[in-house]
């Protein structure tokens, strides 16, 4: 794929491959391993804006990025234009160049709340919150998929609203809501969008191999490339696509991002680490007893024995 630097606002990134939001996933520990292999700039899990106004400790927990302000953006969900502008304006973001505002989620619980990917389908909304966050000075982009259900596409009039009203980017996951994470991306919907604005146009979806982000970039004329559940199967796709010498096998990989949970989250490390290892082993031979073993693991020491017998 084309490799290049993305300018974001006042803020240049190193280059076009991204890690996206994924909540439950994109802790630090996860996205200071993927920066490592290259990526470009990284993600925090959605974070709530009225949940850090009201002061809640595991809001401004998911925002922890040993001080790589650099390399991280934060995302922030919502629908009320108060909350969303004061948690661009408040000491938990003060640090970070690039705020996102996460107009794509499509889990239930955030839906019926009126946030996520609830906000594609009322656009004068959607351009409020975005106008508002904007008066914070903070570069602002804006992440959403083409729309709610099959046969709808939005992108390219959402596209042209979040930079009318200031946004400086904005990530198209090329699916419906209704698709959640299955199915072949609408790449002409990202390329209608792309072709209709001038801010960096980053598109999303279905991306776990380097043919697979060369055919995004090709076929939709993107800027970059956003991996999600991609960059978790095959987090050394990162390291492949931008050119990025690393040392790390997948079992020191594994052990590694293991002992930084660990110092991220305590006790709690190996219970969080084991959604990981369906990822890491998928497709691998000979490894459903270890696998099995470490899903059954509430201790840190006996999961790194466990993945040396790898």
């Amino acid at each position: 794929m084309r490799l290049k630097k993305l300018v974001i606002g006042n803020t240049s990134v190193k280059n076009n491959v991204l890690m996206a939001p994924m909540a439950g996933y994109t802790d630090y520990a996860f996205r200071s391993m993927v920066t490592e292999l290259g990526a470009g700039i990284t993600y925090t899990e959605l974070v709530s804006a009225k949940g850090l106004i009201y002061g809640g400790k595991n809001n401004s927990a998911l925002l922890y990025c040993g001080g790589d302000y650099e390399n991280t953006v934060a995302q922030i969900f919502g629908s009320e234009e108060y909350f969303m502008r004061a948690a661009c304006e408040s000491e938990y973001l003060k640090n970070f160049n690039i705020i996102d505002i996460n107009m794509g989620c499509p889990v239930p619980k955030v839906f019926k709340n009126g946030d996520g990917s609830a906000l594609l389908s009322d656009i004068k909304k959607a351009e409020r919150l975005v106008r508002e966050c904007v008066k914070s000075g903070k570069n602002i982009t804006v992440k959403i998929r083409i729309g709610l259900k099959k046969g709808d596409d939005i992108a390219t009039e959402f596209s042209k609203m979040a930079e009318d009203s200031g946004a400086k980017a904005i990530t198209i996951h090329g699916r419906v809501r209704e698709d959640y994470y299955s199915g072949e991306p609408n790449f002409s919907a990202i390329e209608r969008a792309k072709s209709a604005v001038s801010i960096p146009v980053i598109a999303n979806g279905g991306i776990f191999t380097e043919k697979d982000a060369a055919d995004m970039m090709d076929k939709t004329g993107a800027d970059g490339v956003m991996l999600a559940r991609g960059g978790i199967a095959n987090p050394f796709l990162f390291s492949s696509l931008t050119g990025t010498k690393t040392d790390y096998t997948l079992k020191s990989f594994m052990t590694e991002h293991l002992l930084r949970m660990q110092k991220l989250r305590g006790d709690m490390t190996a219970v969080e680490f084991r959604k990981f290892v369906p990822y890491y082993l998928k497709g691998k031979i000979g490894v459903k007893d270890i696998k099995a073993a470490i899903n059954s693991s509430c201790s840190v020491e006996e999961i790194v024995d466990l993945i040396a017998k790898l």
